[in-house]
């Protein structure tokens, strides 16, 4: 039963590459490709998230510092 599941998901992956490219020589370059794209579309939604939790900060700071500025008003 434990068997399976490997067996299943190198089968699939098998037939995932011989979708994209019959040519299994040309299936090391195809997945390096992939996991390059992959990794940068990685980094790139890292450095997006980074960049909008920090304005998030801020635009919380300065939400922050208006309402201690009324309540210390009034």
């Amino acid at each position: 039963m434990r068997l399976r599941t490997p067996v299943v998901l190198v089968a699939g992956a098998v037939a995932w590459l011989t979708m994209r490219e019959p040519n299994p020589v040309k299936w090391p370059a195809l997945v390096l490709r992939d996991a390059a794209g992959l990794l940068a579309d990685a980094r790139e939604a890292l450095v997006d998230g980074t960049r909008a939790g920090t304005r998030a900060e801020r635009a919380f700071d300065a939400d922050m510092a208006e309402a201690r500025s009324r309540a210390h008003r009034g």
